[in-house]
């Protein structure tokens, strides 16, 4: 008889996988509904801004309320709502209406984002944390892969519509199994309901806007019109908002995010890690398509196949990594796999226009498995430094900050690329005339390349040195 931690694992992976695969089958999808909707493309692509708003300014409320009211609940509940924005987005008559089906399906997604690594992290024994993180990982990465391709068959031959349609089925699967298969909270594993338990609405609030502030600032800044964008007021307007929500998370008995858990020494670690890996992970996955489809010229289903080699790389060796990490230590495996990323953005920050496709695909695998190597070790890894019973905040964390990580990194890049190409060789094209640029202008995109790339080896190596001397102090 199949062991039950792996059928209730199947409940929370299927759904995971469905959420995931939802993002790059709209993403794909966008060109069809700009067409649809008769629509710019820049504001098609608040679609995937605002999925992105949504998701991280629910996450830290989520993981509370799953602490405090049973993570199934916050899994199913999130289901229901992803299911019922897909269904929205089916019957969209117009944009607006899709973008409102796209809030609501994200809400779903930040739910169970939230709770699907505490669902899964409290089904296994510390013995097994790293191999289930790891496979729940791998779904992330089927996802990736699955996304993209999945979404361009239907929209090629159905349709838009039918990427919302497709979504439906699977996620109601995933319902039926959570609701069957997944057992009841422990609820003895929860906070006595006091007063000092009561929700910290004012610090959720301040902690919303916060976020969008600063997500929509750093999405919209503009180099040339860095004045006069309405980007800079968001930013500016997050600064009291970050400061009210920090004061209130201090002050109040039961705040969403407890800064007091930063004194824990792996928990510290194991968030700084994640932070600045992202940053420099995020700055890969916006230069590279820029750099294979603008620069070199190569076309865009190519390309993806190309990037398919990263993603099923993080996806193998998520797997092995996190059942090997339980094995011979999880610090271990995190740094092999920091370690691997800098020796692939060592070799990316030297491609040209010259460099051979096999030679970047090799590039791309090898950094694809430095990162499955060291994600699913740096979730045990924080899980194991907190109680079961904030398990829902360690979920919520690990996710929100891979959230922050990408937004300040894509930032980060879009904007260092920007400055060069603006004042080095006076460009203010798109993407597709890069192609075109003269041999000087080649070289100012180039050295905007490697500025990128060895900044990102600077970020990485901010992330790993902790992770060593924490190695030489304990054996996990």
């Amino acid at each position: 008889m199949i062991n039950y931690k792996w059928i209730a694992f199947l409940a929370v992976a299927l759904s995971l996988f469905v959420s995931v695969t939802s993002m790059g089958a709209i993403l794909i999808s966008l060109k069809d509904i700009s067409v649809s909707f008769n629509t710019p493309i820049h504001q098609v692509s608040w679609l995937v801004i605002i999925h992105l708003l949504t998701v991280t300014a629910i996450l830290l409320p989520a993981g509370n309320f799953a602490d405090r009211f049973g993570r199934k609940n916050i899994h199913l509940l999130g289901i229901v709502f992803f299911i019922s924005g897909t269904i929205l987005g089916f019957f969209a008559t117009s944009f607006i209406f899709l973008i409102f089906s796209r809030v609501i399906m994200a809400i779903g997604s930040g739910m169970g984002q939230a709770v699907g690594g505490a669902i899964v992290t409290a089904l296994f024994p510390e013995s097994e944390r790293g191999k289930s993180l790891g496979m729940m990982s791998t779904s992330v990465g089927l996802g990736q892969t699955a996304g993209p391709v999945i979404g361009g068959v239907l929209v090629y031959n159905f349709g838009w519509e039918s990427v919302y349609l497709f979504l439906i089925f699977p996620m109601l699967i995933a319902f039926i199994l959570g609701y069957f298969l997944l057992k009841k909270d422990d609820l003895n594993l929860k906070q006595n309901n006091t007063k000092a338990d009561l929700f910290d609405l004012k610090g959720t609030l301040f902690g919303i806007f916060f976020i969008i502030s600063l997500i929509v600032g750093l999405k919209n800044l503009d180099f040339q019109n860095i004045l006069s964008n309405y980007a800079l007021v968001f930013l500016l307007f997050s600064i009291p908002f970050g400061f009210l929500f920090v004061i209130t998370e201090l002050r109040t008995p039961n705040p969403i995010l407890n800064f007091s858990l930063f004194k824990k020494r792996d928990f510290s670690i194991a968030v700084n890690t994640r932070f600045f890996a992202f940053i420099a992970m995020s700055g890969n996955m916006i230069m590279m398509p820029i750099f294979l489809t603008g620069l070199l010229n190569i076309n865009e289903s190519k390309v993806g196949l190309m990037l398919i080699f990263q993603s099923l790389g993080f996806a193998a060796s998520a797997a092995i990594g996190g059942r090997l990490s339980d094995k011979f230590g999880r610090v271990k495996f995190i740094i092999i796999g920091l370690v691997l990323i800098i020796i692939s953005y060592s070799f990316i920050a030297q491609l040209s226009i010259n460099s051979p496709v096999w030679f970047i695909i090799i590039i791309l695998l090898i950094g694809g498995i430095g990162q499955g190597c060291w994600g699913s070790p740096n979730m045990a890894l924080t899980y194991s430094s907190l109680d079961k019973s904030q398990y829902g905040f360690a979920s919520s964390i690990i996710s929100f900050i891979r959230n922050m990580g990408n937004t300040f990194g894509q930032t980060y890049s879009t904007l260092v690329l920007t400055t060069f190409l603006i004042l080095g060789a006076g460009y203010t094209g798109d993407i597709s005339g890069l192609s075109t640029l003269d041999e000087s202008s080649m070289n100012v995109f180039l050295n905007a390349w490697k500025f990128i790339y060895y900044s990102s080896i600077i970020f990485l190596i901010i992330s790993l040195i902790p992770n060593i001397f924490l190695m030489n102090k304990k054996t996990i």
